[in-house]
């Protein structure tokens, strides 16, 4: 099931937060070689401290296969700092409509097997997740820089994303800054509702 966390549930949701972390840390630290590991057990990083909204995938065990955290483009983001030379110009695409995804991170140990089409259900669960609820709340489009075969992945189950540019990092890991039509994403991936685990996307308080 799909868990949403606001700003004001981080206690409430502590225990999924700091698997979360974990998991980053995994995937950021050591497998992508994105970030520097710190001798901590978990990633962290300054945009947490600000406002975001997590968007997490729970078993039926309790356990977080993954997650992705959303923040607006009219705050700080790693798009305009880390990213910014993905971009024609650092400030474009700042908007109340268009949300950062980042951290976007799957356990492809713990979680379901990959299909066909090679995602796992985590994957397409936590994409349909993010599309869906920046839909419903006047979110028109989610940016993300990724790893160019996300892109693809997404592509194969119907989260196509406009590229916007291309670069190989200095790992010689090709990676891609896409923008996604929220509501054509919603659409195109609505054969994935019943993977969320409840009926309606949260509907967020005001961005702080």
């Amino acid at each position: 099931m799909i868990l949403y966390v606001e700003p004001c549930d981080r206690v409430r949701y502590a225990r999924q937060l700091e698997e979360y972390f974990r998991l980053r840390k995994t995937v950021f630290c050591h497998k992508l070689g994105w970030v520097e590991d710190d001798g901590s057990p978990i990633e962290r990083d300054e945009y947490d401290d600000g406002y975001c909204l997590y968007v997490l995938y729970q078993d039926d065990n309790g356990v977080i296969g993954g997650g992705v955290r959303l923040m607006p483009t009219t705050g700080p983001t790693l798009l305009h700092t880390v990213w910014s030379d993905m971009l024609p110009d650092k400030d474009d695409f700042r908007s109340p409509n268009i949300w950062e995804a980042t951290r976007f991170c799957v356990d492809d140990v713990k979680t379901e097997t990959r299909n066909r089409s090679f995602a796992n259900r985590a994957t397409v669960t936590l994409s349909y997740a993010s599309a869906e609820f920046a839909h419903r709340n006047g979110i028109s489009h989610i940016i993300a820089v990724c790893e160019q075969y996300f892109f693809d992945m997404t592509n194969s189950y119907g989260g196509k994303a406009e590229i916007l540019s291309n670069k190989t990092d200095e790992n010689g890991l090709k990676i891609s800054c896409g923008l996604w039509s929220t509501k054509e994403a919603t659409a195109a991936m609505e054969w994935a509702r019943p993977f969320l685990g409840s009926d309606a996307p949260l509907i967020a308080g005001d961005v702080a």
